[in-house]
């Protein structure tokens, strides 16, 4: 009996002491362990999450450095490291050869900063709208670095003397007046190779028209749809105001005005149009007319020549030529 009373004492402390031991690991020190493994491998994340946002920005900053590199690369502007006035102005004169009646330029000075400088011009003059199109596009498009501003427009008819005719000959042009700028003296290899040969080595490549606004512009938006006043009858023609119609024959109508009768038949033209009918049964004369943008279909009776004027009344429309 002693020796299994101590058996057992000695079971009942082992599992006491079990308990114990069970209860300090799993209470005690597994918890801190447990908050430490935890802590742990937060930190992996927030490292691998750190990682993976560096490979990202990597990625994005090696795309953006790839870009700002075939950027510099496919620079065009070239700016020159001197620039005078007279250079300007030989590049100025090149450009307005043809469509202006006049271009005048007057030099603002010359604004000087850090890196670079640049001549300061007050152009004006009169021009055809497509042909100032024509040179602000260039001043925009082309290598050499020019800039245009304040930009303003005024539309002006301008009446000259037809040398062939002796008339006057009306143009529908533009009156403008605008700054332009002509950059010169920038940072050391911002400009573009300013020569054939570095084009032709494929180091300047060409610009996709594609990617440039249109070179020729779609509508003139200083050409009136209706004019004001009729065009000069320059070559003499038939003016189904002023002449009477006193007869048709066979398939001709004749007219009377101060240079006598005259004959016209179905195509032929006439002052501000062209004959479409002629109709020896009714004497009815019909033409269709172009009365300074408003088409117009007339009829003419051979008997009632009067009506027709009265109706029509005066015509106060110009066409206009650009």
């Amino acid at each position: 009996m002693p020796i299994l009373g101590n058996n057992l004492l000695t079971l009942v402390a082992c599992w006491v002491l079990t308990v114990i031991v069970g209860a300090y690991v799993t209470f005690f020190k597994q918890p801190d362990e447990l908050e430490q493994v935890q802590k742990a491998e937060q930190v992996v994340r927030l490292k691998q999450d750190e990682v993976s946002s560096l490979l990202t920005e990597a990625a994005s900053s090696k795309e953006m450095a790839d870009d700002a590199v075939a950027r510099w690369r496919a620079r065009y502007k070239v700016i020159p490291a001197t620039l005078t006035s007279h250079e300007v102005v030989g590049y100025l004169n090149e450009l307005t050869a043809a469509g202006f009646k006049n271009f005048d330029i007057a030099l603002n000075g010359v604004q000087r900063h850090g890196t670079y400088s640049y001549y300061t011009f007050n152009v004006t003059g009169r021009a055809y709208y497509s042909s100032l199109y024509r040179f602000v596009w260039e001043n925009e498009n082309n290598r050499d670095f020019y800039r245009s501003r304040d930009l303003t427009l005024e539309h002006i008819d301008l009446f000259t003397p037809d040398e062939e005719t002796g008339n006057e000959r009306m143009q529908v042009m533009v009156s403008f007046s605008m700054n332009l700028d002509a950059f010169f003296g920038g940072p050391e290899g911002a400009s573009a190779p300013d020569s054939m040969a570095a084009m032709v080595a494929g180091k300047l490549p060409p610009v996709p028209m594609d990617v440039l606004p249109t070179p020729h512009p779609v509508a003139n938006p200083f050409f009136p749809v209706v004019m004001e006043q009729l065009p000069p009858n320059t070559h003499g023609l038939i003016d189904l105001q002023k002449a009477s119609l006193v007869g048709i024959v066979g398939n001709k109508a004749v007219f009377h005005d101060e240079k006598g009768h005259r004959q016209v038949g179905v195509g032929d033209a006439v002052y501000l149009g062209h004959i479409t009918a002629v109709d020896a049964s009714t004497g009815k004369v019909s033409a269709v007319l172009n009365l300074g943008g408003i088409i117009d279909e007339v009829e003419l009776n051979l008997h009632t020549p009067e009506t027709y004027r009265q109706a029509l009344g005066p015509m106060r429309v110009k066409a206009a030529t650009e």
